[in-house]
Order: structure tokens, then sequence, then C-alpha cells
């Protein structure tokens, strides 16, 4: 049997009470719970607070009901029982579900939407932007733009063998997608994956000097590091990316190579500020910073500080790397919003 797929959209253009109300945590729990009584929960992945996931492949059968009533059905309950506007996107795999929710029903004015593979190549080919499509940011429509890709047809003329030399395993998605093929289900979704990499960056308003740029390159290492200690992850291999003020220079990439796997805050921020420190140019301005953690893997054991330890977290800063006697600090439970 061929799988199906839905995607539910709140529409972030209804009125703004109708918002408002929606962010409260208690009204998407209510929605959860409602959707749990119209399909399995095994079947619904909650992707944010106002899009959700659903694998509809056998509720044709078991409700009688073609694919497209099933999504009727779906958006006359939700807006008479919530009072806001939704759009649904129907499709042959999650990708061309989320591409009909967000782009056909934009594109021609309505609030259901069906794509199948061969849908999707006559009418999705040349749309532009690429950014409307899911999983390619602002940053790989840029690279692709450089390379004169604008659009899904473009990547599918494009040498496969070049897309993988610049932009890696990702390039498997953006090929993938130009096809209308998507091999991620509900099941692995749900099943939490190790990431491939935890990145960061930062483009400075105006330009910075090296020692300047040292306040923000410590911003990102600290976002980075917490992130692997709220996921309980290491790292072995880290990327550190400077591009320089006017393209003085070609961008520098600073690879730094651990003998194991790290997460402690102390030793990564160090080796990695003296990489900055010894690596990058003294004299140009800098006008960006990225920092990329790679090859990640599970921690096996957390630690934990012991009571007399704890006396040294009290007066902790993190700018006191540098001094000859380290503190001790524990990782602090932090919550990041998805981007």
């Amino acid at each position: 049997m061929k799988k199906k797929y839905l995607v539910l959209k709140i529409e972030k253009d209804s009125k703004k009470e109708w918002i408002n109300k929606w962010l409260k945590p208690s009204q998407t729990e209510d929605l959860m719970n409602f959707l749990t009584d119209e399909f399995f929960y095994e079947d619904i992945y909650k992707y944010n607070k106002n899009e959700y996931f659903i694998d509809i492949t056998n509720y044709e059968e078991l409700y009688q009901k073609s694919t497209y009533q099933i999504a009727l059905d779906l958006k006359n309950k939700i807006t008479n029982k919530y009072k806001v506007a939704v759009r649904i996107g129907l499709g042959t795999n999650l990708f061309l579900a989320k591409t009909a929710c967000d782009i056909i029903t934009i594109k021609k004015n309505i609030k259901i939407a069906y794509l199948d593979e061969k849908e999707f190549i006559i009418t999705c080919s040349k749309h532009t932007p690429l950014t409307d499509f899911w999983q390619i940011s602002n940053s790989t429509m840029l690279k692709l733009n450089k390379l004169g890709i604008k659009n899904m047809e473009n990547i599918r003329d494009y040498s496969y063998q070049k897309l993988y030399e610049i932009f890696g395993l990702n390039a498997e998605y953006l090929i993938n997608h130009s096809l209308g093929v998507e091999g991620t289900t509900i099941k692995t979704l749900r099943t939490k994956s190790l990431p491939r990499a935890i990145s960061s960056s930062i483009t400075f308003k105006s330009i910075k000097t090296k020692r300047e740029s040292l306040n923000e390159l410590q911003k990102l290492l600290d976002f980075n590091i917490l992130k692997l200690k709220e996921d309980n992850l290491k790292t072995k291999t880290i990327y550190l990316y400077i591009k320089y003020a006017k393209n003085i220079t070609p961008r520098q990439t600073i690879t730094i190579k651990l003998r194991e796997e790290a997460s402690s805050y102390l030793y990564l921020m160090k080796i990695i500020m003296d990489a900055y420190k010894e690596k990058s140019n003294d004299f140009f301005p800098i006008e960006k910073l990225a920092i990329s953690f790679c090859d990640i893997k599970k921690q096996e054991n957390k630690t934990y500080l012991n009571k007399a330890n704890t006396k040294n977290l009290k007066n902790y800063l993190p700018r006191i790397i540098y001094k000859k006697h380290l503190p001790l600090t524990s990782p602090k439970k932090v919550t990041f919003l998805q981007i």
C-alpha cells in the first residue's frame, strides 16, 4: 500500500487574538488530545507549536473516506472547535505533503492541496525562492544561487558529484527533494536520532578586529557546548569558520581534531580559543564567525560534582577560563528554540 501523509498547519495570518490564544501551551496540548481521538498516537508527530505531521495511510479503509474527505473533515472540526484557520497538505511522502501545505495552498489560494511525485515535477520545478521548500535554509539557497541554481529543476540538471563535493551529505536531501522523494517517516521522526552536527554563527553589524571578536566567539561556543551538555552528547571534530570583511581573503576554516570525544566546557572553550588566537589572521577585520561540532556521539556516562566542589560554582564566570586556576562548573539545563 502506498503511503499517504497529511501536514496540518495553523495559519499565522489568522487574527492576532487567535494566534495569541494559540500560543498558550494548554491550547496546543488540547489539540494534540483532539488529534489522538481521530488518529493513533503513533501516527502523529508534533513538528512545532502550530504544525503536525500525520500518517493517514490506513485511515481511508478505517473511516471509509477518501484522503481529501479525511482532510476536509479534520479542517472543519478544528476550525469549528478552536476558531482558527488551518491549511492542510496531502502527499505520498512527508516532503510532498509539506510542500503542498507550504506552497500549493498559498499559490492556489486553497485550504487543502495534494501532491504526488508527478504533480510535484509539473507544478513546483520552477518555484522560487528555494527557501519555501522544507529543509532549505537561506544560507543553502545563497550557495545554490552562486552555482546558478535558482529552482528544483536546476538542482536536477546540475552535476550530482559537484553537489556532494560542496554540500556533503546534505546534497542527498537536495537531490531527492528535487525529484519529490523523501524517505523520512513518522516513525523515524519519533525516534530521536543523533544530529550530524551542532552549529551556530553570527554576522557582525559592523566589522570587528580579531581581539574584539573574542567575546562573540565565546557566545557561540557557549551555545554549542551547553547544547552538547543538554543533549548528553560529545564531539571529536570541530570546525571554526572565519569570514573576513569584504572578502579580503577567502574564508578561513580552522579544523580541530580531538584525540577522543569530549564535552567538557572548560576543555572545549580553551582549546578552540587557543586555536583561534594562534591561527586566525591578526590584521584582517572580521565580518562573520561560525562554529560547528561534528562527529557527534552519545555520552556513555554522566559525571556529577560532589558537594565539596559546589562551592566553586558561586562566582563562576566563563570569561575567567584564561586564568591559571580554573573553577569547576556543572552543566545547566538550557532550553533552546528550534531554528
